[in-house]
């Protein structure tokens, strides 16, 4: 009896003792009552970090490998271990209400659950910041007298979602980072981001300096192969799907990807409009440079390409550039502070923006600026600019027929959703407008997301769930606002209407629907024209 008891004992202690192993424990168990499948490449981080104290740690998985996941469930061990009672997590603010979705998934009761807004922070503070999860996003933190009113708060875990935006080069980084990591070493820290190295060895070594207090050297000491083989699978954990199907899994847990361009053979009115506006653009830049010296030298090849990018992406996005100019020529004196709001923009990347404007909307306050300094052969140039636009969408252009003809092709022959890139507005309401237009019938089953819809947190969450679940919905036009971190596994075919000149935003785009949960083989069109413009992209 009494080697039966001291059995049952011993037994019972294993087990207890087993609830914490992060192989064993459940800590990727949801709410629901399904359990979704424990993907061997999360277990794996979260036991390969589970002993450390702290934990600080850059997640730098592909595109749809359930990152958030995986950090959830680094979280709820921390917590169920007793180490954790408060949690930050930083996120883009378009990004909130899916991360709240995914806490409640993972089994976090929503009484945790706490959403840290510009009005609510000083009743947390007179509360004592309660235990439980907090959201914030990065826009309501990067000012400096609401991260001061947090930075005291003890804060067990802080996990920051896109942290490539994190970049040293903007106030997030010195505002954020100094503030609540760089100086707290037993502070447990979790970065997440697809892109962890963008190219700039500065920026990400930096970062992750923020989470190692120990690397003392300076950056460009530590930019040696040794130093990202030593770091890889300690500091950083990346994995691709590749791995995930071949090593992990050895099962085709993601489908296939299949990429196309479309090259479009575009009429000689659109070719000559495209090289005249962009002739005419760029020598009023050069003027402004060297003959009024309003703007930087330095910053004129980078608005020659926003130049670029708006004359290919539309000949209406073209036609309102063109006719900002008409209109807003009684403008006062020009501001020298939005010159450098485009040079700051254009300097650390769409991506990286501090402003609450897209950086078309602060591109098109330059040109209602530069407007009263043309003159009137200027401003009879403009209007013959105005007209050619004018005149080709009249016509129908091209690229927009060819794209409606892949929609139709499409939508007759399958049941797939579809996700239509751009990164205009402008082309935004172009391309629906005319989708309309020419299909009446498919007024219910378009859908649209930009910087507009989500600001306003119900809309964009209703267009969101619409497009998710509504099976007549069948089209989402989009633009850059949604390319990051959200959801959309429910379409597997994705157009990009112009080229995006970055190869990583690419990445991001694509990786809205190939990621786990896809069912289908995913297909990704880039369309070009051929244009001077689009032929630099395509051969560069």
């Amino acid at each position: 009896m009494e080697l039966r008891e001291a059995v049952k004992t011993f037994l019972t202690n294993v087990l207890n003792q087993f609830r914490y192993h992060p192989l064993f424990s459940p800590y990727l168990k949801t709410s629901t009552e399904t359990p979704p499948k424990h993907y061997l490449h999360q277990c794996e981080t979260i036991a390969r970090v589970a002993l450390r104290k702290p934990i600080r740690v850059l997640i730098g998985d592909e595109i749809g490998l359930g990152k958030t996941i995986t950090a959830l469930a680094i979280a709820k061990y921390l917590e169920n271990t007793g180490r954790v009672k408060r949690t930050l997590i930083i996120v883009p603010r378009v990004l909130v209400l899916q991360w709240h979705k995914e806490l409640v998934v993972m089994g976090i009761p929503t009484s945790k659950i706490k959403h840290l807004e510009r009005d609510n922070i000083e009743f947390y503070r007179t509360q004592g910041f309660p235990e439980g999860y907090y959201l914030a996003s990065m826009d309501l933190l990067k000012r400096e007298e609401r991260i001061s009113r947090i930075v005291d708060v003890e804060w067990d875990l802080i996990i920051v979602d896109e942290v490539h935006k994190f970049g040293y080069k903007t106030k997030r980084f010195w505002k954020i980072g100094k503030m609540l990591i760089e100086g707290k070493p037993s502070r447990n820290v979790i970065f997440l981001s697809a892109t962890p190295h963008r190219g700039d060895p500065k920026d990400y070594i930096l970062r992750l300096k923020l989470l190692d207090p120990h690397l003392l050297e300076d950056w460009k000491n530590l930019h040696k192969r040794l130093f990202y083989e030593v770091t890889h699978g300690s500091l950083l954990f990346r994995r691709t799907k590749e791995d995930v199907n071949n090593i992990y899994e050895e099962e085709k847990t993601f489908t296939d990807a299949k990429f196309y361009a479309g090259l479009i053979a575009g009429r000689e009115d659109e070719r000559e409009f495209v090289k005249e506006l962009v002739a005419f653009l760029r020598t009023k830049l050069v003027e402004f440079a060297y003959e009024k010296d309003i703007i930087s030298e330095k910053v004129i090849p980078l608005l020659i390409i926003l130049i670029f990018k708006r004359a290919t992406s539309s000949p209406y996005a073209a036609w309102t550039t063109l006719q900002r100019l008409l209109l807003k020529r009684s403008e006062p004196d020009f501001p020298k502070e939005l010159v450098a709001s485009v040079e700051s923009f254009l300097g650390i990347g769409y991506e990286d923006i501090e402003y609450e404007k897209d950086p078309e909307e602060v591109f098109n306050e330059f040109l209602d600026r530069t407007s009263s300094l043309l003159s009137p052969t200027d401003m009879e140039k403009i209007r013959e600019l105005k007209d050619m636009a004018q005149s080709i969408m009249e016509k129908g252009d091209t690229k927009l027929n060819a794209t409606i003809s892949l929609l139709e092709d499409i939508i007759e022959k399958s049941n797939s959703k579809v996700i239509i890139f751009t990164e205009y507005k402008d082309t935004l309401d172009y391309i629906i407008k005319n989708l309309k237009k020419m299909h009446p019938g498919w007024s219910q089953c378009i859908l649209s997301l930009s910087s507009e819809e989500t600001r306003d947190e119900k809309l964009f969450n209703k267009v969101r769930q619409a497009f998710e679940k509504d099976p007549k919905v069948r089209i989402l036009v989009a633009t850059d606002v949604i390319a990051e971190g959200v959801n959309l596994q429910v379409a597997n075919i994705v157009i990009n209407y112009e080229i995006p000149w970055s190869l990583i935003k690419l990445e991001q785009r694509i990786g809205r629907v190939w990621r786990l949960g896809q069912e289908k083989d995913v297909e990704a069109y880039t369309l070009f024209t051929d244009n001077i413009v689009d032929k630099a992209a395509l051969n560069s």
